[in-house]
């Protein structure tokens, strides 16, 4: 066999793959060979060409870095939860000790808009019977195409609205996304609706413990109130 067909034969039988998998099965292999580390270079796209050790002590410096990043993220991400969890707590006590849909919409500003800097929130019944104050009043014909659209399965929608949703909610906020929680046992008590000026701030892929812990606890606490303010 010639050289040439030999050197054919040996790129048919031996390929990149086969020489990574034999490597990778056998880590000890450059220890049973160590004077091919001294042979080896490995081109460096700004160094130009460095031994495999410099290589490899690069990538583990890259690899450190990358896992303090990732870690440094991690604890920022639970600074934040656990910010999260105390004004939710104290939210949540609030909400148990009000006397009306007064002190409700007082203790949702105060943690909405004035901790978590949340710029819009809004809270209307449908269909209510009761002589409330036009903050909390929601139209039949609007709610019904809102909810037609935003409310299929779920009682809670996180995204974004169209222009004419946003004046029904917001008429003098300019939001850009929302959650919007449909309120009592099957969603016929009414909504709240809280609004951001960031369009990636509520998404739909987002976790909702917080705000489907919220929708519950309103459900329970909103009708004895809206009972008291109809016997008023």
């Amino acid at each position: 066999m010639s050289n040439e067909a030999k050197k054919q034969a040996q790129t048919t039988v031996v390929d990149d793959t086969l020489i990574a998998a034999y490597l990778d099965e056998n880590p000890d292999f450059f220890e049973r060979h160590p004077q091919l580390l001294q042979r080896l270079t490995v081109r460096h796209q700004t160094k130009g060409a460095v031994s495999l050790v410099e290589r490899q002590q690069q990538m583990l410096r890259q690899r450190v870095q990358q896992l303090e990043e990732e870690i440094t993220e991690l604890m920022v991400t639970a600074r934040r939860n656990e910010e999260l969890f105390r004004y939710f707590s104290e939210l949540y006590v609030k909400l148990l000790q009000s006397e009306s849909l007064s002190d409700v919409m007082e203790s949702l500003q105060e943690t909405f808009s004035t901790q978590l800097q949340m710029p819009a929130l809004s809270m209307k019944f449908f269909d209510s019977p009761l002589e409330l104050e036009e903050q909390f009043t929601f139209a039949a014909d609007t709610h019904k195409q809102l909810l037609s659209k935003r409310f299929q399965d779920e009682t809670i929608y996180l995204g974004r609205l169209t222009a004419n949703e946003q004046k029904l909610l917001f008429p003098d906020e300019t939001i850009a996304s929302v959650v919007l929680l449909l309120l009592g046992e099957k969603g016929e008590l009414g909504m709240l609706a809280i609004g951001n000026h960031d369009a990636g701030h509520f998404e739909p892929a987002m976790d909702t413990l917080f705000v489907k812990q919220l929708q519950v606890l309103l459900s329970q606490v909103l009708p004895p109130l809206l009972h008291h303010h109809a016997s008023a």
